[in-house]
């Protein structure tokens, strides 16, 4: 063969070599845990003035970062969220702030996100939790009282789905606090972000924490963690 036409073909080869060794390589690898955690908006992103009271990287889970807390389902959905702290695995990354100086209202919010290969089967089984929990109210044995309503027509990254729940306590105290919570739980390639905003508020005196500012925040920590899995694989 002609030494002129050689030399590109062995260009050709190598580059294509070089190609196919980036795809194999880009096709199994997921965010780190401290990738996630970078990834995860600060107080300098927040509206308002917040306090960060916890942010991780995790390599082991521990009972201070779930992947969600149990106790948000409904007994129905039992036997389809048996398998969700397995599909979470041990990995990943999660931040709780605080609002500061709003009186009559104790706002929290709760980001987790991990990354490995059960994260659409995790997300299979929390959208249809819940789906079986939603309109349903279940009152525990101390009286409090908790009802679940999905949130329709709010949609993020690959696939989410969003939900509220209230929490009263029992009737007859003189001065009683009652918890709404937003969650979203959303998956962006390989990443899933349970987004937990709450406010404690008394009863009657504050109104709680509307939707549009809410959802604002779901989809800037969404963009974030769709930017990273994007960066990863790019």
């Amino acid at each position: 063969m002609n030494r002129k036409i050689l030399l590109p073909l062995l260009v050709l080869v190598a580059v294509a070599i070089a190609v196919s060794g980036c795809t194999r390589s880009a096709k199994g690898e997921k965010p780190s845990p401290a990738m996630l955690s970078d990834a995860l908006p600060t107080i300098t992103d927040m509206e308002g003035t917040w306090n960060e009271t916890q942010r991780q990287a995790f390599t082991v889970r521990g009972a201070e970062n779930p992947s969600i807390d149990p106790s948000i389902w409904c007994p129905q959905a039992a036997t389809v969220t048996k398998n969700l702290v397995g599909y979470a695995g041990q990995a990943g990354a999660d931040v709780e702030m605080g609002l500061i100086g709003t009186p009559g209202v104790h706002r929290m919010m709760r980001l987790q996100a991990w990354s490995n290969d059960d994260v659409k089967s995790y997300f299979r089984d929390a959208n249809e939790a819940v789906r079986i929990c939603a309109g349903k109210t279940v009152t525990d044995s101390s009286g409090v009282k908790s009802t679940t309503t999905l949130i329709a027509d709010r949609d993020i990254g690959d696939e989410s789905v969003s939900w509220s729940q209230v929490v009263e306590p029992p009737a007859g105290k003189d001065k009683t606090f009652v918890s709404v919570g937003r969650t979203t739980v959303a998956r962006f390639g390989d990443v899933v972000m349970v987004l937990q905003l709450g406010d404690a508020v008394e009863s009657g005196t504050t109104n709680p924490f509307n939707e549009e500012d809410w959802w604002a925040i779901v989809e800037m920590a969404g963009k974030k963690l769709h930017d990273l899995d994007k960066q990863v694989h790019d």
